[in-house]
């Protein structure tokens, strides 16, 4: 049944992408499921476990530490990930990774229970293995696609993760977790990564085992944290990159307890809330180029994370602003479909869509500026760090974000969080000198760096030893 609905839906792909051929290939049509299918169960686990401890009368500060439970695996071994998966077969390492996911998603629940020491263990096994399989499935695609295809498979790789993403938390968490609790949630997760796990058995095995000796991260990363530091328009575009993501993950964790505590809906009713915001990512994506072709990616990345936090400082005022917007709130179309959601629910679906498409507008900028101006010999380890950063900045503010909202409410939290953004920002600035080992930079120095630009490109195509730096 999986691979005639799977063959139905890439009959009608092959009339929408540029080289269609891609799209008959059987081995990238399960390659293409299986992202859709592991992000479908990965993401509706936490936003299923969110709803779940929300609902249960949990505090802002217990769902913080749920988001910090999914959030530590990539900032702890993101790093390395790549590396195991180069160190085993593709198919190995995907299959594994995902039945072995599905496993921990029947276990726990079974054998621990639902309790919330129990959902965090099991997102953290859940994503530890996630840094072995994302990796491994983004190896796999120059295997299946040729150099023309390459971007074309690039592109629906993305799709189909963001359409699992969407179908996990916006359909199919709510409605399994509203109709039969979140055990049954977790179970259906576990069904969804082994369904995955299904489709990669026809994928190529890739190269023998082999063994892949890295030296310590201080090493390693050094080179490249001081290429950084002395290029500071290049790391603060990666910072950018960073408060987008804190924004991103905070707003995504405390989003149940929000709807609850400020919105006075279900925690569940969360899917509507940001079910505008797939329009907004769109809308970035299609932003972003224009943006940047006019101002340049400094400008775009600015402009989008200050939209973004704008739209966060809106969201603390949700009551105030639904009272101004809601005559004119195109989100009443709902009451026409028959979904029943309050003045502020509807609010805040509409200012859900800016928001994404800041956070969208940002993170394309960033991803455009450090392919075209740091050296290709670091720009492996540039995207990993900038991973690894993003992950793990949002843990220290999520918790004290979640501790604070417990005392005060979480729309009071979302007021002063504008300033917090710009902290965080400051800090890794400040800090990053000290790592590299450069000289403290003043106050003066940390600010402009935000906004100062190199004068010609960074990236040189220059032959011999020094175009390749360690």
């Amino acid at each position: 049944m999986l691979d005639v609905a799977q063959d139905r839906v890439f009959h009608y792909l092959w009339l929408f992408v540029p080289q269609p051929a891609i799209a008959r290939d059987l081995r990238f049509q399960h390659l293409l499921a299986s992202r859709f299918l592991s992000e479908a169960g990965q993401q509706s686990l936490l936003f299923g476990a969110l709803v779940s401890v929300a609902r249960g009368g949990g505090s802002a500060l217990e769902v913080a530490l749920i988001g910090v439970s999914a959030l530590l695996p990539p900032a702890l071994f993101g790093l390395y990930g790549g590396a195991v998966a180069d160190a085993i077969p593709k198919r190995v390492a995907l299959a594994g990774a995902y039945a072995l996911q599905a496993a921990l998603c029947f276990v726990f629940p079974t054998v621990l229970g639902t309790h919330l020491v129990a959902i965090m263990f099991l997102l953290f096994a859940v994503n530890t293995l996630g840094q072995v399989s994302g990796p491994t499935e983004s190896s796999v695609l120059p295997i299946v696609a040729n150099d023309v295809e390459l971007a074309s498979a690039a592109s629906m790789i993305n799709l189909a993760s963001v359409a699992g993403t969407a179908f996990g938390t916006a359909l199919l968490a709510p409605i399994v977790v509203r109709i039969f609790g979140v055990e049954a949630m977790l179970y259906l997760a576990g069904v969804m990564l082994l369904l995955a796990a299904s489709r990669v058995f026809d994928l190529p095995v890739g190269d023998e085992q082999r063994v892949i000796r890295l030296p310590p991260l201080a090493i390693r990363f050094r080179p490249a944290v001081r290429w950084l530091i002395r290029h500071p328009a290049v790391g603060t575009m990666i910072i950018f990159s960073t408060l987008a993501g804190v924004v991103n993950h905070i707003l995504q964790i405390l989003a149940p307890r929000y709807v609850e505590e400020v919105l006075h809906a279900d925690a569940a009713d969360t899917a509507y809330v940001f079910a505008p915001s797939a329009l907004g990512i769109v809308a970035g994506l299609v932003a972003a180029p224009s943006v940047m072709r006019f101002a340049g990616e400094r400008f775009s990345a600015i402009l989008g994370l200050l939209l973004a936090a704008a739209c966060l400082f809106l969201l603390g005022l949700v009551g105030d602003v639904a009272d101004v917007i809601e005559p004119y709130n195109p989100m009443r179309i709902t009451e026409y479909i028959g979904i029943d959601i309050n003045e502020r629910v509807r609010a805040a679906g509409l200012i859900a869509l800016p928001l994404a498409l800041g956070i969208s507008m940002t993170v394309t900028s960033v991803q455009t500026y450090i392919n075209r101006r740091v050296p290709l010999s670091y720009q492996g380890r540039v995207f990993s760090m900038q991973s690894a950063l993003r992950n793990g900045a949002a843990i220290p503010p999520l918790i004290t974000l979640g501790a604070v909202a417990s005392l005060v409410g979480t729309d009071s939290v979302l007021l002063v969080s504008p300033l917090i953004l710009f902290g965080i920002g400051y800090g890794l600035v400040y800090f990053s000198f000290q790592f590299a080992g450069l000289t403290r930079p003043s106050h003066l120095e940390v600010m402009g760096s935000f906004w100062e630009e190199p004068e010609g490109p960074t990236v040189k195509t220059v032959r011999g030893s020094r175009a390749n730096p360690p």
